[in-house]
C-alpha cells in the first residue's frame, strides 16, 4: 500500500544543513499496524508528516498503491489527503467552539457530504468510541481521554485508507492510553484501515504487527 524509496529530509538552521532522514526505504501492506519508534529528535514525526503529505521530502519518494503522492498538484494532494488519510495527534486540535458532534462532522462537510449524512456518520462514530451521551459537549467539557476519542472519531469520518497517529496517548494515563489503542486496533480490524503509530512506549509498540525503529536518520529494524 505505502512504499518509500531513498527518502531523505533536511532542514536548514542558520545556513547549516541538518539531515533528519538519511535515505529510508520501507513497504507497508494494506491493513498493517506499524509502530514507529526511536529517541526524541530522530525524525519519527517528520517521517509521519511526509507519509501524510503534510511535509515534503528533500529527495526520494512516497507512493500509495503505486502513485507518487507528491506528483499531484497542491489542490489534488489536499483532496486526496482529506479522503484517504485520517490524523490523530498528541494534542487533539479540536475546534473549541464546536460540539463533539460538529467536530466529527467537519471532514464530511468539507468533502461536500450533506448535513444529514454527515450527522448520521458522526453520531455512529461517537457512539462507537463510547461518547454517545456526549454528542453536544464542547471539548472544554470533556476529559483528555474523551477529547482524544473525538479526535479518533473525526479521523475515521471519511473511512480513510490509513490512520496516522502521532503520540496519540502522550498526554494520557496508562489506562486511558490502553483504551485509545484498543479503539485504534478495533477500527483497524473492522475497516481494514492501515495504522501508523508514532510512540515512545514500547508497551504500546508491542501491540502492533511490527515496529520500525529510527536511529540516526535510518530505519534499523522493521
Amino acid at each position: 500500500m505505502i512504499k518509500a524509496v531513498a527518502l531523505k529530509k533536511s532542514f536548514f538552521l542558520d545556513k547549516r544543513e541538518i539531515t533528519v532522514l538519511k535515505g529510508i526505504d520501507f513497504t507497508i501492506e494494506t491493513g498493517e499496524c506499524i509502530a514507529i519508534c526511536g529517541e526524541s529528535g530522530t525524525g519519527k514525526s517528520t517521517l509521519l508528516q511526509i507519509i501524510g503529505s503534510l511535509d515534503k521530502p528533500s529527495s526520494g519518494s512516497v507512493s500509495f498503491f503505486g502513485i507518487d503522492i507528491f506528483s499531484r498538484s497542491e489542490l489534488e494532494l489536499a483532496k486526496w489527503r482529506n479522503l484517504a488519510l485520517g490524523f490523530v495527534f498528541q494534542f487533539h486540535h479540536l475546534l473549541p467552539e464546536f460540539s463533539a458532534l460538529e467536530n466529527v462532522m467537519t471532514p464530511a462537510l468539507i468533502n461536500g457530504i450533506s448535513m444529514l449524512e454527515a450527522k448520521k456518520t458522526a453520531t455512529k462514530l461517537l457512539q462507537k468510541v463510547g461518547l454517545g451521551e456526549r454528542l453536544r459537549h464542547k471539548p472544554g467539557e470533556l476529559s483528555g481521554g474523551e477529547q482524544q476519542r473525538v479526535a479518533l472519531a473525526r479521523a475515521l469520518t471519511m473511512q480513510p485508507q490509513a490512520v496516522l497517529a502521532d503520540e496519540p496517548t502522550g498526554n494520557l494515563d496508562a489506562g486511558t492510553s490502553d483504551e485509545i489503542v484498543d479503539l485504534l486496533l478495533e477500527c483497524n480490524r473492522e475497516f481494514n484501515t492501515t495504522l501508523l503509530l508514532v510512540t515512545h512506549s514500547q508497551r504500546l509498540a508491542a501491540r502492533m504487527d511490527r515496529t520500525m525503529i529510527i536511529e540516526n536518520g535510518l530505519i534499523l529494524e522493521q
